[in-house]
């Protein structure tokens, strides 16, 4: 059974090693460069010192040169759905679909056996591959880490046990809905679209949650938080902790001519503080261990779910 798992599979889990290796060639290349700036230009001791003018024009500079690198390696947040598209949406289904599955059971091999090697060493492949590129990244990103923290989607889904997690959610998924549909080509395309909906709530509207943000009102002329940590927003609040809406803003707005040291002025005169909701950049394991923790229990759903599937469609 192993032998035939690696024979069945051999295409994608070479596909993936290789990509692996494409990336890991230019990352090098490039996070070579950039850590040898970040210690040639002396970054790290401006950032124990961010007031000096200098500083902060040179670790700027910096971050302005890089960040493009980063921008560009959002792409990879597409590596996790790749994988329940391209391994694990075909896992099941391909047999499924071609009847296969039905020689299998006429050996020696029996069902939970079949699925088990199958699903385990796939799967396993998976997360090690997926594991190798957040190593891999979460070494390129340590200057611009340094600089701007590890808790921005930017760099939180890259480091850490996201990556890895979202990859083994990504590749359940594929091998449920492989299951479900039975046909390969619309499963793999289903797999895309349920990632996403479940994927993209799970950023934009529970990791925000997973604790309660921290509320600050800062002096206009200082940095409100450190950059390294999570903004979620900004705005103007009164003295009971109330925060004004975009449109209220707009009302005191025409108080004043639109210029935005005259109205900073004028709605602190109004007796208005600015604050910030932010999440610290220290949260940045305890959201990675929730997260992955929610993801994993996610993915052990839908493979119980497939395997609970299987077992009655081929009795």
């Amino acid at each position: 059974m192993v032998w035939m798992t690696w024979r069945q599979h051999r295409i994608e889990l070479i596909a993936a090693v290789t990509l692996f290796v494409l990336v890991s060639a230019g990352l090098l290349i490039s996070g070579l460069s950039m850590h040898a700036a970040y210690r040639t230009e002396g970054i790290e001791g401006c950032l124990a010192d961010t007031q000096r003018g200098a500083c902060g024009q040179i670790i700027t500079s910096f971050r302005d040169r890089y960040v493009g690198w980063g921008d560009t390696l959002t792409l990879l947040n597409l590596l996790p759905a790749l994988a329940g598209v391209f391994i694990g949406a075909p896992l099941l289904s391909r047999e499924l679909e071609h009847g296969t599955w039905k020689l299998v059971f006429v050996q020696s091999v029996t069902r939970i056996r079949w699925l088990t090697i199958k699903i385990a060493l796939v799967g396993g492949a998976v997360i090690v591959i997926a594991a190798a590129f957040a190593a891999m990244l979460t070494w390129w990103r340590q200057p611009l880490d340094a600089v701007g923290g590890r808790i921005d989607p930017a760099a939180f889904n890259f480091e850490g046990l996201s990556l890895a997690a979202a990859a083994l959610f990504g590749f359940a998924v594929g091998t449920f809905i492989g299951v479900v549909l039975r046909r390969m080509i619309a499963a793999m395309a289903v797999t895309l679209l349920v990632y996403f909906a479940i994927r993209t709530p799970v950023e934009q509207l529970l990791r925000p949650r997973y604790q309660d943000p921290l509320v600050r009102t800062f002096d206009i002329n200082s940095p409100p938080v450190a950059n390294q940590d999570w903004i979620l927003g900004q705005g103007w609040m009164d003295s009971t902790g109330h925060r004004l809406s975009t449109a209220e803003q707009l009302a005191y707005l025409r108080g004043v001519r639109e210029d935005r040291n005259d109205f900073d002025q004028y709605m602190l005169d109004q007796g208005f503080r600015p604050f910030v909701e932010y999440h610290p950049n220290g949260r940045f394991w305890t959201f990675q261990f929730i997260e992955a923790g929610l993801l994993v229990a996610l993915a052990a759903l839908f493979i119980a779910a497939a395997v609970l599937l299987i077992r009655r469609r081929t009795t």
